[in-house]
């Protein structure tokens, strides 16, 4: 896949450091959630319309969930990437995620699947929890389907012509489209360093 001149900058050796932006963006989306529901849910419910009590405390509590997932040792912003982390992983000491794998989106039936993303500085697989392995190649065999981004905030790969999405966040988690880019941009970038396509 060609990398347009923008993408090679946010994607190439010299972007910034994953773990303390991942934070900061956090921080902010967290910030701006707390002020969207202000804005829109409790100011009208202060003018006296009650239809928006509803959304107000739906998201509200979304927005807690988001706040505790984030802080969790094992949530997805704890374990984002650090530099050059894939390249120093070997198979006695590989790095391991949690993600949802699901298949490509042209592909119906399967459900998704809670498991591990893990890389050994060579080989990438997937392991869900009941130890079933949906994908194991060679780095240089995997392809990187589409360039993380806001809209799609996820890895999406092709191996040997099946193609896997991997999801590193919660659907209900309210800041995925800010942080969602960073995390999974972080796998795209070191992945193609070490020779996916």
């Amino acid at each position: 896949m060609a990398v347009s001149k923008k993408n090679a900058k946010r994607f190439g050796p010299d972007r910034p450091e994953a773990p303390p932006l991942v934070r900061r963006q956090r921080v902010w989306s967290v910030i701006g959630t707390w002020l969207f529901i202000l804005v829109f849910f409790v100011a009208p419910i202060g003018f006296g319309n009650g239809l928006f009590v509803v959304p107000a405390i739906l998201f509200t509590v979304l927005l807690i969930a988001t706040m505790r997932v984030s802080r969790r040792p094992d949530g997805p912003d704890a374990e984002t990437l650090s530099k050059n982390e894939l390249r120093n992983a070997t198979p006695s000491e590989p790095v391991a995620v949690h993600a949802l794998w699901s298949p490509g989106a042209r592909v119906r039936g399967e459900p998704p699947q809670r498991g591990f993303l893990i890389c050994d500085g060579k080989q990438l697989r997937f392991e869900c929890l009941n130890d079933q392995v949906r994908f194991e190649s060679a780095i240089n065999r995997v392809e990187v389907i589409t360039i993380p981004s806001f809209l799609r905030p996820q890895l999406d790969l092709s191996i040997g012509g099946v193609n896997h999405s991997l999801r590193f966040f919660p659907a209900w988690d309210l800041g995925a489209t800010f942080v969602g880019p960073t995390v999974a941009g972080e796998w795209y970038a070191q992945l193609r360093e070490l020779g996916a396509s």
